[in-house]
């Protein structure tokens, strides 16, 4: 067996189109080899790119390779799958110096990312060297992330929000398992959580956004719907000007000194926060609550909801100053946990009246695709982070309660580098005549 070692050139691939679903990430090897043999049976052309991390399918793929033949008089030469199962694009010939290009599209690999392709000449010849050239190989994949247990949190709760990264996150709030308001802060180095400072003000169902050294929480549920905004310092909360309007089981997202509060109870409050105050802004298209949201003040979005008997999968867009709708969610559901900005966005868990749900979507700003599923199903649990980095925490897994769980999930998507850390090796097997 000859061996060739060649590298990965970790560049989109973008000349292969109308792949469903569309492909996150796209592999492309891209190098010429030339390979000697002195055998007219027949060759085989493998090639392994490694053991594929978990979450990733491969959706599509294209190989482009070219083998000459000896006698340009003999025009058979047959190409055949030894592992999968591959549909021939075009064969061209004649090529110059008697060269026929071969492009396969669909090839189905197996788990493990290996494939055999054989080249055949009928006839014979005293020409006893073959040099065949591997041109390219595309490999398209749709890695939606993983799913893995993070820390617990000091106690069973739901009902709070989450806002920072998966390494300087904040949970405040919320209501523990029976059903008192919890005015406790939570907040996560990536591995654990440790206590912050005491909300002020107790609640259920409230918004945070912010950092974990510049939060602002706002809204929620008092036993009737609240008003209350307060910031954080990262050590300690501190009451700001209210919201015009108390709401609770709305969605909301931004920064502190630039925050986003959309929907809720009631329905048709959006308020814009500047880091003191509150401003009425329009009101969104779909008269919602219980919905998620992410993104800016200038830039996000919302989904799902619940206008009191039915549940929802739209999606709207906000610009700074109106809403206009996109494509809906997969699936109905509500109060999920949310993560990520307008363009990439997360969405994990829910509720349509019926199921809890253990699935997630994710959002390219256009449209919504399935990613992996939780370890367990949750409702009303806090999220943060980004679409591709996140934490889910708490919540409730059945239809009933207000809370039924401490644990968190992390969320990681694979990417390409994850992809390429396995050995990718260009085989040529032969057997001498």
């Amino acid at each position: 067996m000859s061996i060739l070692e060649y590298s990965v050139a970790k560049k989109i691939y973008n000349n292969l189109t109308g792949i469903s679903p569309a492909p996150d990430e796209i592999q492309i090897i891209s190098k010429k080899v030339d390979v000697e043999y002195t055998d007219l049976s027949g060759t085989n052309f493998v090639i392994d790119i490694g053991n594929i991390p978990e979450g990733c399918v491969l959706i599509n793929s294209h190989l482009d390779i070219s083998i000459p033949f000896i006698d340009a008089s003999e025009n058979t030469c047959t190409m055949s799958a030894g592992i999968g199962t591959m549909e021939e694009s075009y064969i061209d010939y004649p090529i110059p110096n008697d060269y026929r290009k071969l492009i396969f599209d669909q090839l189905a690999l197996s788990s493990v990312g290996v494939f055999a392709i054989q080249g055949e000449k009928s006839g014979n010849s005293d020409d006893k060297t073959l040099n065949a050239q591997l041109n390219s190989i595309a490999l398209l994949f749709n890695m939606p992330g993983i799913w893995s247990a993070g820390g617990a949190l000091s106690g069973i709760k739901a009902q709070m929000d989450g806002t920072g990264t998966t390494t300087t996150g904040i949970i405040a709030g919320g209501r523990d398992v029976g059903g008192s308001y919890l005015t406790t802060t939570e907040e996560y180095n990536g591995f654990t959580f440790s206590t912050g400072g005491s909300l002020n003000t107790g609640r259920g169902v409230l918004r945070l956004a912010g950092a974990e050294y510049a939060g602002l929480s706002y809204g929620g549920d008092t036993g009737g719907t609240s008003a209350v905004t307060e910031e954080y310092n990262g050590t300690a909360w501190t009451g700001s000007n209210a919201l015009n309007t108390g709401v609770d089981m709305h969605a909301g997202c931004g920064t502190q000194d630039a925050a986003l509060s959309f929907q809720g109870d009631p329905i048709a409050a959006v308020e814009e926060y500047n880091g003191s105050s509150w401003t009425a802004q329009n009101s969104m298209i779909s008269g919602l609550y219980n919905l998620n949201g992410a993104g800016t003040q200038s830039a996000a979005v919302a989904f799902g909801g619940y206008n009191g008997s039915l549940y929802f999968t739209t999606t709207e867009e906000y610009n700074g100053l109106n809403w206009s709708m996109s494509n809906d969610m997969n699936s109905v559901r509500r109060r999920g946990s949310d993560a990520g900005i307008q363009t990439s966005a997360l969405m994990a868990g829910g509720y349509d009246g019926v199921t809890v749900y253990y699935s997630c979507e994710t959002y390219d700003g256009t449209t919504w695709s399935f990613g992996n599923d939780m370890s367990r199903e949750r409702r009303r649990a806090a999220g943060f982070g980004s679409s591709n980095d996140a934490v889910v925490a708490g919540g409730i897994e059945q239809a009933g309660g207000y809370a039924t769980t401490s644990t968190s999930e992390e969320y990681h998507a694979v990417s390409l580098t994850d992809l390429t850390q396995g050995s990718l090796t260009f085989y040529v097997t032969y057997t001498h005549v």
